[in-house]
């Protein structure tokens, strides 16, 4: 019995030991197992934290971008040109919209109070100045009549003072002292004779010479000195280089055989939009008699021209010395085109024919005139005063940098000289004596904003076509887009209230039609031609 217990005991003590190892095992696994989870634990992490960041940024960049569109389209919408309505795309939020419509509104509302404020001026102005000219005459009237009576009065004297003499030569000398006292006084008549001299009488009476030019003509009375005023001057210029121009071209005009002709008529069709459907194209088709091409221009036939190229150097040096810091701005705005337009010209006359794109640039470049004494090239003015969009895409590096370098020169030029509004029209006006460029006439300050806009209407009439497939625009108006629309669309649906009646009405009818088709499938761009050419007003 002992002994089995004993056994007993040893067995037990045998199985604890083993257990006692098998849990040391056990524990030192088990420990090992959560080392290794640990340590996996952590690679886990950094994945799904690099997931979630890569998540949080995708989602930072889609919400940037969202505000990126937002703030172009805030933009778009508060920088567009006068009378464009703004189109926002629906993504924006709607007191956004509201908020931008009501700004809309308040754009135009201001705009039309501007203008209604100009023409209230332009009227005070113009009742001021009949009002000065009416009491210029009335006070003439006044100072003729009492010249009138005074003379009346004299003459009147005169012939009293010699039907005196006349009485006293006839009467008989009194003898005595009694016929010789009276009791009444005696009248005593003059022996002396009032000389008569009606060439004064004449000068009295007439006003002088310079009243009478101002009651002719109220405008002198404000610029007395109207034939030396700056824009009398640009008008003068332009008007003797066409005229120099005109006698330059030594080929006569042939109708039927000149490109861009209409068959059959002595007509011009000048930017070629016929083709794509017959129309009226206005007054441009009659401008072939002061079409002036490369083929019939020959810069050094100026027997012709001697007198009007003496003239011109005498207007010249005019040019150069007047003073352009007190015009107003239609004077500036008038000015400024003709001074344009007369710096590209004489360019032609003095370099000939530039037919190329980079020569056009860089005749642009040479192109100078002298302005009360600053030498400006013909892309500064477009630059700088006339406040155009310049393209650089015909420009090479060291005329750009070359552009660079007179920044400063331009910022002063533009503080100085530049207009006080912006004014889009101008691209219907300047010419650079390119095919596609607009007919030129000379713009005068009193009328500038209504042949402004004349010029833009003409020349879209000639320069838009619109055929059963395509709406034909010219390249200029796609360089300058911003300057009149938003996009494309608006600027179709702007072309079509500038045409006239009738074109207007097949124009929108055209539009209707093709609401869902894509513009590349029905607007086609007409190129723009470098080839030398001018288009005059005469």
């Amino acid at each position: 019995m002992q002994a089995s217990m004993s056994h007993e005991k040893v067995i037990k003590i045998s199985i604890k030991s083993e257990l006692i190892k098998s849990s040391s095992h056990n524990s030192q696994a088990m420990s090992s197992v959560s080392i290794n989870k640990d340590l996996r634990i952590p690679q886990k992490l950094r994945k799904d934290r690099k997931l979630a960041l890569k998540q949080d940024v995708d989602r930072l960049k889609k919400k940037l971008k969202h505000e990126e569109n937002i703030h172009k389209a805030l933009e778009r919408a508060l920088n567009r040109p006068l009378g464009a309505l703004p189109r926002l795309p629906p993504y924006l939020p709607p007191y956004t919209l509201g908020l931008v419509a009501e700004v809309a509104v308040l754009e135009e509302e201001i705009r039309r109070l501007e203008e209604m404020v100009l023409h209230c001026r332009k009227d005070l102005d113009q009742e001021e100045v009949n009002m000065s000219s009416s009491k210029m005459k009335m006070e003439h009237s006044l100072e003729n009549s009492k010249l009138g009576n005074a003379a009346i009065r004299s003459t009147t004297t005169l012939s009293d003072d010699r039907q005196g003499k006349e009485i006293q030569s006839c009467t008989p000398p009194f003898k005595s002292s009694k016929q010789s006292t009276c009791k009444g006084p005696t009248a005593k008549v003059s022996n002396k004779k009032i000389p008569i001299n009606d060439k004064s009488l004449r000068k009295r009476s007439e006003p002088p010479k310079k009243k009478k030019q101002e009651l002719r003509n109220p405008r002198l009375q404000e610029t007395p000195h109207s034939d030396e005023s700056p824009n009398i001057i640009s008008e003068n210029i332009l008007k003797c280089l066409t005229s120099i121009l005109l006698r330059m071209s030594t080929l006569p005009f042939r109708p039927l055989k000149a490109k861009k002709c209409i068959e059959g008529t002595e007509f011009l069709d000048p930017y070629g939009i016929l083709e794509f459907g017959k129309r009226d194209i206005g007054p441009y088709k009659q401008l072939s008699p002061s079409n002036i091409e490369a083929e019939s221009f020959n810069p050094t036939q100026t027997a012709k021209s001697l007198f009007l190229l003496h003239r011109l150097k005498i207007l010249f040096r005019k040019l150069a010395s007047v003073n352009v810091d007190n015009l107003n701005h239609q004077e500036k705005l008038a000015f400024w085109i003709n001074i344009y337009n007369s710096c590209m010209m004489n360019a032609f006359i003095e370099n000939g024919i530039q037919n190329s794109p980079e020569k056009v640039v860089a005749l642009m470049q040479k192109a100078t005139i002298n302005v009360g004494g600053n030498l400006l090239n013909a892309t500064t003015i477009e630059r700088c005063i006339l406040r155009l969009p310049y393209h650089w895409k015909y420009l090479n590096t060291k005329q750009i940098a070359l552009l660079n370098e007179v920044k400063n020169h331009e910022t002063t030029l533009r503080s100085t000289y530049g207009l006080e509004l912006s004014e889009p029209l101008v691209s219907f006006a300047i010419s650079r004596g390119t095919w596609s460029s607009p007919a030129v006439r000379v713009y005068t300050a009193r009328n500038v904003e209504k042949e402004l806009e004349l010029a833009k209407r003409e020349y879209l009439q000639a320069a838009v076509g619109i055929s059963t497939s395509k709406f034909v625009i010219p390249k200029m108006l796609d360089w300058y887009l911003l300057d009149f629309a938003k996009d494309l669309e608006s600027l179709l649906d702007w072309i079509c209230l500038q045409l006239p009646n009738e074109q207007g009405k097949e124009a929108i009818m055209f539009l209707e039609k093709r609401k869902t088709q894509p513009f590349s499938q029905f607007v086609k761009i007409m190129p723009y031609e470098f080839r030398f050419r001018y288009l005059l007003y005469t």
